[in-house]
């Protein structure tokens, strides 16, 4: 990899916060991600910031439905039009031609206005996000009935389109001179393999890496989130930097992939560790009980001869999820563990 960057066990976020202060959300970000801040996605301060909606601007044929939450795709009358009109855009390769606005991130503009003002020195990276391809295909319906990840020409633009918005993100993110991580988020890669995610290993790999490789032609670090359980293998092998899982819940079911975890860190990955749970439970667990559990996965690795200089290197730490659907109290803890966890791991090094 050509970007010099060490994890380090730096923290850093999913993305969502339950704010509706967008100023207080940015302060919480800064204050408890201090070396890997990352913008606050702000659901409960308009539905426009649902992780499904807040990246469809400029999808064609899309309306907002009668409930005014969600997002379909009309294609009762004749579509050639508008999809021939997309690749046009796609096709000059100017991501402001994909900006996402302030209505629908009211807190990456409110990140960006910060690190203007900021004399911060502390910074490591920065990150963004965007939702994954295949999350938001297999969201969003088509007026048929179908999801859009059965329909190869939405699918196709639904790439296309989270690619231009992670190169958009990396564009407003990269001047600050530092690395630019950005994720594509995946919670749909649970259903993986399953009844209701029937699409190929091969088409999954292939349209995740569409959205990496545009990030990192340009200098770009990209990761990908899955909250559950997944194959891991496939996303391993996949162009991703970073694999970030929920280490609170599912711990021993991702070491259970130790010899591609070995294999993916020699090729230059990177681990999130999400590992402050994301649920009330957080208000039950303790810094030195999520430390050492944090710990034991690290020495499972370590016994599987993988080197702890380089796990050190190559690791980040994270809440296990986004934190939009919790109390403001439950956030407020989950991000404070995140960077006591963060501090107690770099003291021990």
């Amino acid at each position: 990899m050509s970007i010099n960057f060490k994890g380090n066990f730096s923290a850093t976020a999913i993305g969502s916060l339950p704010h509706t202060d967008i100023e207080a959300a940015c302060e919480l970000m800064f204050k408890s991600l201090p070396e890997i801040p990352c913008w606050p996605q702000l659901p409960k301060l308009s539905v426009r910031e649902d992780m499904c909606i807040q990246y469809t601007e400029g999808l064609p044929c899309a309306v907002i439905n009668a409930d005014g939450k969600t997002v379909s795709i009309d294609v009762s009358q004749d579509t050639s039009g508008a999809l021939a009109g997309f690749y046009e855009v796609y096709l000059k390769n100017d991501p402001d031609l994909f900006k996402i606005s302030l209505e629908c991130a009211a807190g990456f503009y409110a990140m960006l206005d910060r690190l203007n003002k900021s004399s911060q020195t502390s910074f490591r990276a920065l990150k963004g996000q965007v939702v994954g391809p295949i999350t938001l295909a297999g969201s969003l319906k088509l007026s048929t009935g179908i999801t859009a990840l059965y329909s190869e020409e939405f699918f196709d633009v639904i790439i296309k389109l989270m690619s231009m918005k992670a190169y958009w993100q990396y564009t407003k993110l990269s001047p600050y001179g530092l690395p630019v991580i950005i994720f594509a988020d995946e919670p749909y890669l649970t259903s993986f393999g399953s009844a209701f995610m029937n699409i190929s290993r091969e088409r999954a790999i292939s349209a995740l890496n569409e959205v990496y490789e545009t990030v990192q032609a340009h200098g770009g670090l990209t990761g990908t989130h899955c909250c559950g359980n997944t194959d891991w293998t496939m996303l391993m092998e996949s162009k991703v930097d970073i694999v970030s899982f929920d280490a609170y819940e599912f711990m021993d079911k991702y070491l259970m992939y130790w010899r591609e975890i070995r294999a993916f860190l020699d090729r230059g990955g990177y681990l999130a560790w999400g590992i402050v749970p994301t649920s009330p439970k957080v208000m039950n667990v303790s810094l030195n009980d999520l430390i050492k559990k944090l710990d034991e996965g690290i020495k499972f690795l370590v016994s599987k001869e993988i080197s702890r200089t380089l796990i050190q290197e190559r690791s980040l730490v994270t809440p296990s999820c986004g934190v939009g659907t919790l109390t403001m109290e439950e956030a407020e803890r989950v991000m404070t563990l995140t960077h006591d966890i963060s501090l107690a791991m770099k003291n021990s090094l």
